[in-house]
């Protein structure tokens, strides 16, 4: 009984090759009733003998395998899924990440550029300036001027 944990399904055995040949080989042509095979068949009981057992429980034991790693399958298909979204999620993180990085460098490059416009005004007002008192030096000294400020004669 499959609630009870068992298969739906169980094996026959006839301990003798002779009956086991008997009970598959007879078939009831004609008759009303059903081989021992058929009736066995309808109710999942699989008549096995001697030299078949082995065979079927090796079936059985392969198929057992087979729903082992079709589970074990359908994990790793779960677990594949699960990464999928991890990574989907996380290359959105890296996305946002890098336009961070486009933004703050295309900022720094702004900011350098206006630093390096910022320090070449400066320069050239402090290249101006002591040219121009140097000019103002010279330009008193032309007109004797002294040091109050009056032309000397």
């Amino acid at each position: 009984m499959p609630d009870e944990g068992t298969y739906n399904f169980a094996l026959m055995y006839i301990p003798a090759e002779n009956v086991y040949y008997e009970i598959m080989v007879k078939t009831n042509s004609g008759s009303e009733e059903k081989s021992i095979v058929d009736y066995s068949m309808e109710r999942k009981v699989i008549p096995v003998s001697p030299n078949t057992f082995y065979a079927y429980l090796q079936t059985i034991l392969f198929g057992l395998k087979g729903l082992e790693i079709e589970r074990s399958a359908q994990e790793i298909i779960s677990t594949l899924e699960s990464l999928r979204g991890d990574l989907s999620r996380f290359k959105s993180d890296f996305d946002l990440i890098g336009r961070h990085l486009y933004n703050a460098r295309r900022c720094y490059e702004s900011a350098d550029r206006k630093l390096q416009s910022f320090g070449e005004k400066l320069e050239q007002v402090e290249s101006t300036s002591p040219q121009s008192e140097l000019e103002i030096t010279s330009a008193e000294k032309e007109m004797n001027i002294d040091e109050q400020g009056e032309p000397s004669i």
